[in-house]
């Protein structure tokens, strides 16, 4: 009878020496799970910069990021076909060319962006132009941004036909013309402003 219940102690020291075992192994596993977010989650956001980095570089070098900053209606005071007090473009919504590049870039991807446009005042703090507005972004939100030179007589541009094809017509007020949010900030130099074009990105 002693042996037997040495047989038994035997085997529920082991028994719990297993699960000891299988509970350490679950910690560890559970251990490397944000790692591994962490890791994926670097590799997203250095994507998202190389992408959305491309997308700036391409419409700056084609014009279709300025014409999108000049994509302004001084009768409304607003970008065309939003009314003067609307925060910007929906998600997806920028009818322009650049925005169509957007579009194309993260459609599907979980991904929405803010695009916003800073610029200089005379004697005072630089001012924000929101164009798209997507809410609020997350903490690991992603920003890339490129300067744009404005001149004295750069036109101001509208949708013809509703578009994206013809949201680049010269609409006949130039920026020095036309009730413009961005004022001149160089009088008299020919460049009217340097603004800088920044496209905030995360994921939903």
């Amino acid at each position: 009878m002693h042996d037997r219940a040495q047989v038994f102690t035997l085997e529920a020291l082991v028994s719990a020496l297993l699960l000891l075992g299988a509970i350490l192994f679950a910690l560890q596993a559970t251990a490397v799970t944000p790692q591994s977010a962490t890791t994926a989650s670097a590799h997203s956001v250095t994507q998202l910069e190389r992408v959305a980095g491309g997308v700036l570089d391409d419409a700056a070098a084609d014009g279709s990021l300025k014409r999108t900053v000049l994509y302004w209606d001084p009768s409304a005071e607003a970008f065309y076909g939003l009314d003067t007090y609307d925060s910007g473009y929906a998600n997806g919504d920028l009818p322009t060319a650049f925005g169509e590049q957007l579009r194309r870039s993260f459609a599907g991807d979980g991904v929405v962006y803010n695009v916003e446009v800073r610029y200089q005042r005379p004697g005072d703090d630089p001012a924000t132009r929101t164009i798209v507005d997507s809410g609020t972004p997350s903490d690991d939100a992603v920003r890339v941004a490129t300067l744009v030179t404005l001149y004295d007589d750069d036109p101001l541009y509208y949708d013809d036909d509703g578009s994206v094809a013809t949201a680049a017509v010269p609409s006949g007020d130039t920026v020095s013309s036309g009730s413009f949010y961005a004022p001149d900030d160089a009088a008299g130099s020919g460049v009217y402003n340097v603004v800088s074009v920044e496209v905030v990105l995360w994921t939903t």
